[in-house]
């Protein structure tokens, strides 16, 4: 006899007996159906792409493809994943044959064929020997086919125009039989390009440039279109400066590491030049100290004071406690020759501006120890308008203005009773004088001590 606790045990496993089957059974229907769904195969292949997991992805792909040889998409979404390789250029080749192979009515897969043909004729002698291309000369044979798709009404004929006119000129210059390397022809039709394209903008005015910049930024953000941004910016600088509207190119700068990219480079100069050009020291010294609590380092601490060291000299100040700080943090993170030489012309500079003249000098000493034998003239003239600086801030103009008879004459100084003027001739006693302008930057940065 079966008691109630074994009768409703024995039901309960009967119960989940016969839906496993039927869950297992949904979904296995699932999956099948997934597998033969397209749009949910693209959707599947596109996640693993950009997941990283790429042969899973073009797995997924060559599944479309399977169902729909036309399906664009899984071209595409193939070509994308070759080109993320390296050594793919054959495989992306193979990949638009088969695609226009299958779609023979679509003009911009054949177009795309084409284009990778020019490459590899351009460069890729290995691939070329590899395609099998009728008549052999890969150019000629890609200028047939533009006409070809001249003549077939292609939706983008402009473009298409320019790039057959290109093929002509490759064809002139016998890129595809001549070696690159010994074409002069090629590299000189190469620079005048590179010329061009570095020139493009040169045309606009200032205000055509903030236009054009305000196009850009109005269309759908993409990291695709931050290159264009960002040199068009540019252009936009360098256009009012050119008009000296400083101003206005300071604020572009400010606004570019605002709103695009605050560790730029090219913008930090800018915004560093401008703001020193229209003493706008207050904005450079937030700057600074958001640039120095980010990276923390030698150059970084290095800015910041300079750009005290500035204030303080509109403000003729004596230096602050900040300044101390930063000396001291400047000289704990020099590692080397150069960082050195850095913090040495800081500490003489600061040590000049508090008017400490002796310990000041026996710095300049160091220095020019320190420098002595060498030729670099953009170097020494540094040291040479500190020791200019030293004298202006004591009164001394004749010594001041001695500097640039020191320059032009060093061993005349060699035995000179005083002893700064002993080591400044002992610095420059192997200055090169290849570049006149060197001297010149020195004589006119005195003048307007």
């Amino acid at each position: 006899m079966i008691s109630r606790k074994k009768f409703l045990h024995l039901a309960g496993l009967g119960i989940v007996s016969s839906l496993v089957p039927n869950f297992l059974l949904a979904r296995f229907v699932e999956s099948s159906s997934a597998d033969n769904d397209i749009p949910t195969l693209l959707k599947t292949a596109r996640r693993l792409r950009k997941q990283g997991r790429l042969n899973a992805a073009k797995n997924k792909y060559e599944q479309v493809l399977a169902l729909d040889a036309s399906e664009i998409r899984a071209y595409n979404g193939i070509r994308k994943i070759l080109l993320s390789k390296k050594h793919k250029e054959l495989e992306v080749i193979q990949l638009y044959q088969q695609a226009s192979a299958n779609i023979p009515t679509n003009l911009r897969i054949k177009r795309r064929l084409y284009s990778q043909y020019t490459k590899a004729a351009l460069g890729n002698k290995k691939i070329t020997g590899q395609l099998n291309i009728p008549g052999g000369r890969i150019l000629t044979y890609v200028k047939e086919r533009y006409e070809e798709l001249l003549l077939q009404n292609y939706p983008n004929k402009k473009n298409l125009e320019k790039e057959l006119a290109k093929i002509d000129k490759y064809i002139a210059l016998n890129v595809d039989t001549v070696d690159t390397r010994k074409n002069k022809e090629l590299k000189k039709y190469r620079r005048e390009n590179r010329n061009a394209h570095k020139q493009r903008f040169n045309h606009l005015t200032a205000q055509e440039t903030v236009q054009e910049l305000a196009a850009l930024k109005a269309k759908e953000p993409s990291n695709d279109r931050l290159p264009q941004i960002r040199e068009m910016s540019k252009v936009n600088i360098s256009a009012l400066r050119a008009e000296k509207d400083y101003s206005g190119a300071l604020d572009a700068a400010s606004i570019y590491l605002e709103t695009i990219d605050k560790s730029d480079p090219y913008f930090i100069k800018q915004f560093r030049e401008l703001s020193k050009q229209l003493n706008n020291i207050d904005d450079l010294v937030r700057f600074e100290n958001y640039n120095h609590t980010q990276k923390k380092t030698f150059w970084s601490a290095l800015a910041l004071f300079d750009v005290y060291f500035k204030q303080s000299e509109v403000l003729n100040s004596p230096g602050s406690s900040v300044m101390d700080s930063l000396i001291q943090e400047i000289s704990a993170r020099s590692e080397n020759p150069q960082q050195n030489f850095e913090t040495i012309t800081r500490q003489v500079k600061y040590l000049i501006l508090k008017g400490d003249f002796t310990a000041a000098r026996t710095k300049l000493f160091a220095l020019c120890r320190q420098k002595a034998g060498t030729s670099d003239a953009h170097s020494i003239d540094r040291v040479n308008l500190i020791i200019a600086k030293f004298y202006s801030r004591q009164g001394s103009s004749n010594d001041k203005s001695r500097i640039l008879e020191i320059v032009n004459n060093p061993t005349r100084f060699i035995e000179n009773e005083d002893e700064l003027t002993r080591h400044t001739a002992l610095l420059n006693l192997n200055r090169s004088n290849n570049k006149p302008i060197h001297l010149q930057q020195l004589q006119q940065n005195i003048n307007n001590l």
